[in-house]
């Protein structure tokens, strides 16, 4: 190949501005979706949630009588997966999503992080929060993300390390 002719493949992306790109996109999510596995003879359990991100970590208030809260509690993992609103997709193909495996870390109500997170999750997502908290099924829980994948477009698909991009994925 010549130097004038283009090449095939396309230029790396730049990780930097993919960094920022997935910090505008968590930014932008407002409830994440869950699967986790009850035990080794039952389908997994999938639930949606609204979160506040805190600390490295995605909050939620998860009842006890939703199928999912006492497998996330008993097991201490799940899979938790954010995806572009469909309506701001123009190919379905290339959905902006990413998701992780993930730790789950139950907050007591007397820890003192319990008011402080409890407070950023009213903050986002309204009074509604207080409510939950005053219900005794309502339990606090942190999902901490670990290996996962953020896509945002063909050939844009990137390994991530918890919250940050580790490196782009290539076939």
């Amino acid at each position: 190949m010549t130097s004038g002719e283009p090449s095939s493949r396309p230029e790396p992306p730049d990780l930097a501005e993919e960094e920022r790109r997935l910090a505008a996109f968590l930014a932008g999510q407002s409830a994440l979706v869950l699967a986790v596995v009850p035990d080794t003879d039952s389908p997994p359990e999938i639930g949606s949630l609204p979160f506040v991100q805190h600390d490295d970590a995605f909050w939620v208030l998860a009842s006890e009588l939703a199928a999912h809260t006492r497998p996330l509690m008993e097991r201490g993992m799940a899979r938790v997966a954010l995806i572009a609103d469909q309506s701001a997709t123009r190919n379905p193909f290339a959905r902006e999503r990413a998701h992780w495996e993930a730790r789950v870390e139950p907050v007591e109500r007397k820890d003192e992080r319990f008011a402080i997170i409890t407070a950023a999750l009213q903050k986002r997502h309204g009074k509604t929060v207080e409510l939950l908290c005053g219900l005794g099924d309502f339990h606090l829980l942190g999902l901490r993300p670990g290996g996962g994948s953020y896509v945002n477009g063909f050939a844009k698909a990137f390994e991530l390390d918890g919250l940050s991009l580790r490196r782009h994925r290539r076939i």
